[in-house]
C-alpha cells in the first residue's frame, strides 16, 4: 500500500469532498505520532487481509492470526485505526460487532503483558554521563550534553525536546525560559512555558545549551541537529529514534545495566522520581512536568522509591 497522508483516510465516499483547506484543518486534528502510527496499522491490516472496507469475520480471523507475534495493546490500536477509517470514509464499524469485541478482549485476558517502561535516570547516572561527554569535548559531545540536561531538567518529551529551535529559548538573568508551541498536553497549540532556572556547574542545562549554541555557531532553527562523521552539523533535526539511540549508547558507555531499558522518557520519569526524592512537592513536579494526571507522577515517584520504602528493609535493621 502506498504511503498515506491523513486526507487518504479522511476523504468521505460517494459525493461528499472535502476541499484542501478543510483536510488541512482535520489532518491538524490529530497528533502526527498518531496518525503515523494509523497509517502502519492499516498498512499492516491490508496486506495481511485485502483492501478496505472489511467485515468483522475478517478482522477476527486477523486478530488470530497476530495473537501470537503482536502485543495485545498493539492489536486494540489497529482496531481503533481500522474504526477510524471505516467511520470517515462512512461505512459501518466492524470493530463494534460483538465477536470482534469479544475477541479482542479474550485475547487481552489470555495473552496481556505488562507495559514495559522505561528505566528512571537517576542523577548520579545523569552525572556520569555528562562527565564521559566532558572527557570527549567534540561537536557531537557538546550536542549530547546539551541534550540530556535541557532534556532532564526541563522534564521534556521526546516530541518537544527534538523540535525545539533557538526561537523557544529565551536566555534571562536567572536561567531560560522555554516556549514549547505544541506538545501531548497542548494540541491546540497555545504555547507551554518551561523555566529552567542556572544550575551547579557540571549539571546546569542553562550553561550547556549556551555552550552547543557557541560551538553551532546557529543562525536560527532547530537546536538539537543531526552532524556528520567529519563534524559538519546538517540543517536537519535528529529524528526520535537517533535520540534514544544516542541516550542507549550512553547508558551502555558508562556502564549501566540493561541499557537497552533506557529511552528519552528516562529523562522525564527521572526528573520526577529524583526531584521527590530530594524534597520537591508534588504540584511543582507535576506543574514543571506539564503533567495532567497526578496519578503518572505518582506512578513515577513510587517506582523510584520501590527499595527505599520496601517493608524488607524493617527486617533487615532487626
Amino acid at each position: 500500500m502506498p504511503e498515506m497522508e491523513l486526507m487518504d483516510v479522511i476523504h468521505q465516499p460517494g459525493d461528499l469532498q472535502v476541499d484542501e483547506e478543510v483536510s488541512k484543518y482535520i489532518k491538524a486534528a490529530t497528533s502526527d505520532n498518531t496518525r503515523l502510527a494509523y497509517q502502519n496499522d492499516i498498512r499492516h491490516f491490508e496486506e495481511q487481509r485485502g483492501s478496505l472496507p472489511t467485515t468483522p469475520e475478517i478482522i477476527v480471523e486477523y486478530l488470530q492470526e497476530c495473537v501470537h507475534t503482536l502485543n495485545p495493546r498493539t492489536l486494540r490500536r489497529r482496531m481503533t485505526a481500522l474504526r477510524q477509517w471505516h467511520k470517515l470514509k462512512g461505512f459501518e464499524d466492524p470493530t463494534d460487532n460483538p465477536s470482534v469485541r469479544r475477541t479482542i478482549s479474550g485475547i487481552s485476558r489470555l495473552h496481556g503483558k505488562p507495559r514495559k517502561q522505561a528505566l528512571a535516570l537517576r542523577l548520579e547516572d545523569l552525572d556520569r554521563m555528562v562527565g564521559f561527554l566532558d572527557e570527549k569535548g567534540d561537536a557531537i559531545s557538546f550536542r549530547n550534553r546539551a541534550l540530556l540536561l535541557v532534556g532532564f531538567f526541563g522534564a521534556l518529551r521526546r516530541s518537544e525536546l527534538i523540535s525545539l529551535k533557538w526561537e523557544d529559548v529565551q536566555f534571562v538573568t536567572d536561567g531560560m525560559i522555554v516556549t514549547l508551541p505544541r506538545s501531548k498536553t497542548d494540541q491546540m497549540g497555545e504555547g507551554t512555558r518551561c523555566v529552567i532556572p542556572f544550575g551547579n556547574e557540571s549539571r546546569c542545562p542553562v550553561r550547556a545549551l549556551i555552550d552547543w549554541r557557541q560551538a553551532s555557531h546557529p543562525s536560527g532553527g532547530l537546536i538539537f541537529r543531526r552532524i556528520s562523521k567529519t563534524g559538519t552539523i546538517s540543517e536537519k533535526g535528529i529524528s526520535p529514534r537517533h535520540w534514544n539511540r544516542i541516550l542507549r549508547q550512553l547508558a551502555k558507555d558508562i556502564g549501566l545495566p540493561n541499557p537497552e531499558q533506557f529511552s528519552s522518557h528516562s529523562l522525564r520519569r527521572g526528573f520526577a522520581t529524583e526531584a521527590s526524592r530530594l524534597g520537591a512537592s508534588m504540584p511543582s513536579i507535576q506543574r514543571h512536568g506539564r503533567w495532567r494526571s497526578t496519578k503518572t507522577v505518582l506512578e513515577y515517584i513510587e517506582a523510584g522509591r520501590q527499595f527505599a520504602d520496601s517493608a524488607v528493609n524493617v527486617l533487615f535493621k532487626s
